[in-house]
């Protein structure tokens, strides 16, 4: 018997929480086409699990948002929110480094570019705010942003404010830069999965 017009299949459930995985770590907006490509269904499906996902953030009251416009969906924080979300981000790019904020640009600074999914690896956590607040600090910078999985790496900027020319002058930056022990890490069954 084929659902009803208000019941989910599990297929457009799996759908619905791949979109909502994909447009979080993407964290900018991905175009529709894109969204279909990498979920291997038609664009009239993402529109309706996008349709689906937006309903669910406003009626059960959610802090998130999905953001439609000119064919590209974004995951952003409720209107409701920007001020303390606007408070909360000029807090961390005028604050000290955090330790795993240091971590991180240290992993970019010496592995880059590197993906996300790599960085996570060997960080053993999730690194999407992490990553946020460094590009927003301007110290890392996406490459291929066209790509729903861009690269990281460090900027002019991070390179000027330790006064080196080039990564390459980064303390112990050969041996660091192609450690055995990450490279074992990245190489290891389902590192990357």
């Amino acid at each position: 018997m084929p659902p009803k017009d208000n019941q989910i299949t599990n297929s457009q459930s799996t759908l619905i929480s791949k979109l909502e995985s994909i447009l979080f770590a993407a964290g900018k907006p991905l175009s529709l086409k894109k969204l279909a490509e990498l979920t291997e269904v038609t664009v009239g499906d993402i529109e309706s699990a996008l349709a689906e996902l937006q309903k669910r953030y406003v009626d059960n009251g959610h802090g998130l948002e999905i953001i439609i416009h000119q064919n590209e969906a974004l995951l952003a924080t409720h209107p409701a929110h920007s001020e303390l979300v606007r408070q909360f981000l000029k807090k961390e790019e005028l604050g000290e480094l955090t330790r795993p904020q240091l971590e991180t640009l240290s992993v970019i600074a010496y592995r880059g570019p590197i993906s996300k999914a790599e960085l996570e690896q060997i960080r053993g956590v999730n690194c999407s705010l992490i990553l946020r607040n460094l590009q927003i600090r301007g110290l890392v910078e996406a490459t291929n942003e066209e790509s729903p999985l861009p690269l990281y790496q460090v900027t002019v900027d991070f390179l000027r404010f330790l006064g080196i020319t080039s990564v390459k002058q980064l303390p112990h930056f050969d041996t660091l830069s192609n450690h055995e022990n990450l490279e074992q890490l990245l190489r290891a069954p389902g590192a990357l999965a």
